[in-house]
């Protein structure tokens, strides 16, 4: 049985398959109504969400199938073991999407599923949004999407992670213009620091204006994860942050005279990571970008059921 847990264990051609299905999908709808007819995807909600819910649950619909919403504050995940009633989920549906704050808690709900479990975000890792950045650049690049140079400004977490993971499978050139790192970070992950390392295609510097500068994408995402950004408790240190990462804010003066696209995975914090003006400039894509959600968990749920050998 494979999961979902965080693109690492799927092939260059695995992640290519599921780009290209999910392009074909969105392109045609109407010839896959049925194609997960009678299957139920139970998704686990420990974590806020708007995109993940809505195009994991769309997607379900639109094929024949049927999502099922677990809200982890109001079940009894809070209250038994985490593998003791991912084993009883598991009885009841055919796949599992799981979107939580920890890591740790993804690999407990795997070892007691008995049906394949997808990452639908954690603190480490976003493969559903990495498969939608790189089906939304294909749509936006015109040649070898292997010739196109990613910019990601701001901060290295689970999405970056995932965007380096996904990049060096593909041969996609992705420059990481961050701080220097704490390697404490809750989002560290031993094998996307070597990445980021060793990488002919992937890597990092701290010169946000030199690197957009060639650039075909520009991406940023939140500086401070959405659980921490809404905590009055944590209010100093996201002060301290904010400042901190004010010179690498998508702005005009960022990106002026540079024809890139721009991406947010969203949400939005106006004035933050983004001002309002560069998330509706004519070289914004984000909202293409989170549209293409809906598409690209449908790609990925056909590979799940029908490529992945879990049927």
């Amino acid at each position: 049985m494979r999961h979902v847990a965080n693109l690492k264990d799927l092939s260059a051609t695995d992640i290519q398959d599921i780009l290209a299905k999910a392009a074909e999908i969105k392109e045609s709808p109407g010839d896959f109504r049925s194609m997960l007819a009678h299957e139920s995807l139970a998704m686990i909600f420990q974590k806020t969400s708007t995109r993940t819910r809505v195009s994991f649950e769309v997607a379900m619909t639109e094929l024949g199938g049927h999502g099922i919403y677990v809200d982890w504050a109001s079940s009894n995940f809070v209250l038994s073991g985490i593998e003791y009633e991912t084993e009883y989920l598991s009885r009841n549906v055919s796949c599992i999407m799981a979107r939580l704050l920890h890591h740790s808690d993804l690999l407990k709900i795997i070892s007691g599923s008995q049906v394949p479990v997808i990452n639908g975000c954690c603190e480490k890792f976003h493969p559903c949004q990495a498969l939608t950045d790189i089906l939304t650049m294909q749509e936006n690049y015109e040649g070898d999407i292997k010739d196109a140079h990613l910019v990601f400004v701001g901060v290295q977490n689970n999405v970056s992670n995932s965007l380096s993971l996904i990049c060096d499978k593909l041969d996609i050139q992705l420059t990481l213009a961050t701080p220097e790192q704490d390697d404490n970070g809750e989002s560290q992950d031993a094998d996307v620091r070597e990445i980021i390392k060793t990488s002919t295609h992937v890597n990092h510097t701290t010169d946000v204006k030199a690197a957009v500068q060639d650039a075909d994408f520009v991406y940023t995402d939140t500086w401070i994860d959405m659980q921490y950004f809404i905590n009055p408790d944590n209010a100093e240190e996201n002060e301290a942050t904010l400042k901190k990462m004010l010179p690498y804010q998508i702005n005009k003066d960022l990106v002026e005279g540079s024809i890139c696209k721009i991406m947010h995975d969203m949400p939005i914090h106006d004035n933050y990571e983004i001002t309002p003006e560069m998330v509706r400039d004519p070289r914004s894509i984000i909202f293409a970008q989170a549209a293409n959600r809906l598409h690209a968990q449908k790609g990925l749920l056909w590979w799940v059921y029908h490529e992945a050998g879990n049927l």
